[in-house]
């Protein structure tokens, strides 16, 4: 089941969750990133800031070939750079039809600007959600936007992440059981998930809310904050191979 909030929502959640990520960044640049390896704010911002000027040039350009050349960063503040590029980023997805079609990374290169409406929008919430825990807050993602993440990861994020990194993943199965959402029932392979119509006597059951399944799988919080019955080691072998 899909759970992809309309293209609006989507763009209106990257506004929100950009500037939500703004506004914790600028409580100071030079703070360490616990979930991001060794970054500094300035370090994620930089990140967002590439991420996002690459997406508005696919965008707004409707590019439907891999584009020779990406965006270089200039020069100036991270929090002023960021800012102009997320109104960039907004302007060229609100200017877009939802099925117009642009170059991807997976689907052989076939997609849409949806695709990057939503991926932006998860990229946007978990980064915003690095840089607040930075500083001590620990706000969830909405519980819509996080199921709607769990499924991009499950469908899209973890066969992508795997091939790119060269990761063989673990196998095993697995029942995920959000409180705010459906159940998911998944195989986990070498290459990635894979949905099954249901699993009777799953390796691991995990129960918690869609906000901390995502998070966990992202590496962002442990699977032992989420009660889980089984193999957690099952799933923090999936993390680990989703965030090498």
């Amino acid at each position: 089941m899909t759970t992809t909030p309309p293209y609006a929502e989507l763009v209106s959640a990257i506004r929100r969750e950009g500037e939500a990520l703004l506004a914790a960044a600028s409580q100071g640049l030079h703070t360490a990133v616990p979930t991001c390896g060794d970054w500094t704010i300035a370090d994620l911002l930089r990140h967002v800031w590439q991420v996002y000027a690459n997406v508005t040039m696919y965008v707004s350009s409707r590019a439907t070939e891999r584009p020779d050349k990406l965006p270089e960063p200039p020069d100036g503040d991270p929090l002023d750079l960021l800012r102009h590029q997320l109104d960039d980023l907004v302007t060229a997805l609100s200017e877009c039809d939802p099925d117009t079609p642009i170059w991807t990374w997976v689907f052989n290169g076939h997609g849409d600007a949806t695709f990057w409406a939503r991926r932006m929008a998860h990229e946007s919430s978990v980064h915003r959600f690095d840089a607040q825990n930075a500083h001590g807050v620990r706000q969830p993602i909405d519980a819509e936007l996080a199921a709607d993440g769990l499924d991009e990861v499950i469908d899209v994020i973890a066969r992508r992440v795997y091939q790119r990194d060269n990761v063989a993943g673990p196998v095993g199965t697995v029942v995920l059981r959000p409180s705010d959402a459906d159940v998911r029932h998944l195989h986990l392979e070498p290459e990635g998930p894979r949905r099954l119509d249901i699993i009777t006597a799953p390796d691991v059951t995990a129960h918690g809310t869609s906000n901390a399944m995502l998070l966990a799988t992202y590496g962002r919080m442990p699977w032992s904050s989420l009660e889980v019955d089984g193999d957690r080691s099952l799933l923090e072998s999936w993390s680990a191979a989703m965030n090498v």
